[in-house]
């Protein structure tokens, strides 16, 4: 009898653990009991990924990617650009004479994300030789920077924009022309998602960027800028930013103004919907010009009603409307004010196959040299479209009007001056890390007089048509995580 109960108890723990082990089993998924521990990352731990906003205040200085569901990471990239351009007017001279110009340039982005910071850089340099009398070889320098400190509810970014170009940075001129320079080495300076502004300073109203060059004129400008976003409610929030910027003319043989920029802007946003957005924002400009007798200080402020329209990977419209209020400080004659009308406005449309830019924005700069602070009307339009596998096409458009807001003040003989360029580059991709690509642009010139000496023939139009032919190599992405 003992034996026999002794068989029954282990029989009954044989079929209990039996049926445990079922229970568990149907319990678990197919995927999970093949399921593997993920592997270590390969450089220390891995950071978590970072987050996104498709939709961040209209107000701030940074825009959402056009491409769908893009996560940023940490990289390294460069490469180098070698190029000729044939310039038709390189000095801006009433008799135009063709000219050859080589340049060479290299240029190095990294991008550095953790899950409070990000750091991102980029630099593009070398030098170009001007094959005409007294120019030889001129320096080309353009940096940019910025730190990101992210919290819960908001974030608070630190730029830098520097450059030492011989021309104006509108249209890109120093470097042969937007487009083939876009195809070189320019699209580094945008980095791999993360770096907003691109190069040249091109932060509206807080940047100090050049928008017209008479031959070269070599200049250094550098803007800081300092930003932050909060976000009070999940509809609503609120954005603050401040900068200060210098233009200094290295070479000042004909008379440039130096010029210094301090600015300021806050705003409120609230949230319509998914797609819309309202805010309305305050302006402050500044403008001082160092070491010129009969030059005085003007002071802008600024009101505006904005709306954006944003969908995620398609579309992003912007556009704002308001009063501007021009002071200018004169200590002898007092103060003088006027009122008139600011605004801006950008579209930017991604289709299957190509994207598309255009902008509108009209502010107070500080004159491009060519006078003591103007009133400056700006558009620009871009296109960018691939022809195949390996070919790539864009075509860019510029537009600026300045009228002078000093008449007393010296600078150029004229009250205002238009700059047009408009071009096109193709480019052909010979494997994954190099290509070669053909740009041409044309750039127009116009001031409202003559700005010659008398005896001295020259022209108030300078045309000017450049064609550039270079090959850029790449390496290939360097992950730094």
């Amino acid at each position: 009898m003992k034996i026999r109960q002794t068989i029954c108890i282990l029989v009954g723990l044989a079929l209990g653990t039996v049926a445990l082990c079922a229970q568990q089993d149907t319990s678990q998924t197919p995927s999970d009991a093949h399921q593997k521990t993920p592997p270590p990352a390969a450089f220390g731990q891995e950071n978590p990924p970072v987050m996104v906003n498709d939709n961040p205040p209209i107000s701030a200085l940074d825009q959402p990617s056009l491409e769908a569901n893009v996560q940023p990471r940490s990289m390294l990239l460069g490469g180098i650009e070698v190029s000729e351009s044939l310039d038709s007017n390189i000095g801006s001279d009433a008799r135009p004479t063709l000219h050859g110009v080589t340049r060479g340039l290299g240029g190095l982005t990294m991008q550095r994300l953790w899950s409070r910071y990000q750091l991102a850089a980029a630099y593009v340099g070398g030098a170009g030789f001007y094959n005409a009398n007294g120019r030889g070889f001129q320096q080309l320098h353009d940096l940019q920077a910025q730190q990101t400190m992210l919290w819960r509810r908001g974030q608070f970014t630190l730029r830098d924009t520097f450059s030492y170009l011989p021309e104006g940075s509108f249209g890109f001129g120093s470097y042969g022309g937007a487009g083939g320079f876009q195809f070189g080495l320019g699209g580094i300076g945008t980095g791999i998602g993360m770096l907003g502004g691109g190069f040249g300073g091109q932060y509206g109203s807080l940047g100090s960027e050049q928008f017209g060059s008479l031959g070269q004129s070599p200049r250094l400008s550098n803007t800081v800028l300092a930003d932050v976003i909060e976000n009070l409610t999940p509809r609503s929030s609120v954005t603050a930013a401040g900068s200060y910027g210098l233009v200094h003319f290295t070479d000042n043989t004909q008379g440039f103004i130096n010029s210094r920029q301090a600015g300021g802007q806050v705003a409120y946003n609230y949230t319509l919907g998914p797609k819309d957005q309202i805010a309305f924002q305050y302006g402050f400009q500044s403008f001082h010009f160092p070491g010129l007798a009969g030059a005085d200080d003007i002071t802008s402020h600024v009101l505006q009603l904005m709306y954006g329209h944003r969908v995620s990977g398609r579309m992003d419209l912007v556009f704002g409307v308001g009063p501007q209020w021009t002071r200018i400080a004169d200590p002898l004659t007092g103060t003088t004010s006027r009122l008139s009308a600011s605004g801006r406005a950008t579209l930017r449309y991604r289709f299957r196959t190509a994207s598309a830019a255009l902008a509108y924005e009209r502010f107070d700069s500080s004159g491009s040299g060519f006078f003591a602070g103007a009133q400056s009307d700006i558009v620009r339009g871009t296109l960018e479209r691939p022809l195949g596998r390996r070919y790539q096409a864009r075509a860019d458009v510029g537009y600026a009007h300045n009228k002078r807001l000093q008449v007393a003040a010296l600078g150029v003989n004229a009250n205002s001056f238009d700059y047009l360029f408009a071009g096109f580059a193709l480019q052909r991709q010979f494997g994954y890390n190099w290509g070669a690509f053909l740009g041409y642009q044309w750039n127009d010139q116009i001031l409202d007089s003559s700005v010659c000496t008398p005896g001295v023939p020259c022209n108030r139009i300078a045309v000017r048509h450049v064609l550039t032919f270079g090959v850029d190599w790449h390496f290939r992405p360097i992950r730094i995580d």
